[in-house]
């Protein structure tokens, strides 16, 4: 499951089983960032070292990614733009799928500070994560002029609720999860290399 832990997050679980009942409506726009600070560090360091993959997009930018996946499945064009650092690797991404009836906005970056923020919009109504949302401790639903908060404090640090569900597939004799398939794994992967073939984002070992 690539320790793709904010899948198993509980607030995420509930928000991807609102939206799929149609609780906002039809969902018109999401959008996610994840960025900090990170090019004060030596330039040996994984984030910063493109030997090692480093840059924004590959270990942060996962996240954003993700979420409009989940939520939206694979986008039917992708545009994206990258900044980089002076070791090579990519500091800061943005991104932008376009989907048939929706549009993702997505940022990644290792050069400042955002608010970690996501929030998904539809036709009748939105609902915005805590920040962080990758490590969401609930959620706020707005419909109908009205806006209402659900608490859904996490256990653990993360990656509590992917090792019950890794439990949970090995009692059950199942190969791969059914939150977040072999598929998905792949499909992830396959976004994450085309907005790097876009931007230009290549490593030395792959030369």
């Amino acid at each position: 499951m690539e320790a793709l832990w904010s899948r198993f997050n509980p607030a995420i679980q509930k928000v991807k089983q609102l939206l799929d009942s149609g609780r906002i409506g039809t969902i018109k726009y999401l959008h996610a960032d994840f960025a900090f600070p990170a090019l004060h560090r030596e330039e040996t360091n994984r984030l910063l070292n493109p030997d090692l993959a480093g840059g924004s997009l590959l270990d942060i930018g996962i996240y954003p990614v993700f979420l409009s996946y989940l939520i939206l499945g694979k986008p039917s064009q992708i545009q994206a733009s990258s900044k980089f650092f002076k070791t090579g690797i990519e500091m800061q991404t943005s991104i932008l799928f376009d989907y048939p009836e929706a549009q993702a906005l997505l940022y990644s970056g290792l050069n400042s500070k955002s608010k970690i923020k996501a929030e998904i919009s539809g036709t009748k109504g939105s609902i915005f994560f805590d920040p962080s949302w990758h490590e969401a401790q609930g959620y706020t639903l707005e419909l109908n002029d009205t806006s209402e908060r659900f608490n859904l404090p996490t256990k653990g640090r993360g990656y509590y609720y992917e090792i019950e569900e890794v439990h949970h597939c090995l009692r059950n004799d199942q190969l791969e999860s059914k939150l977040w398939s072999h598929q998905n794994s792949l499909d992830v992967i396959g976004l994450l290399d085309e907005i790097r073939g876009i931007t230009g984002v290549i490593f030395p070992f792959e030369k």
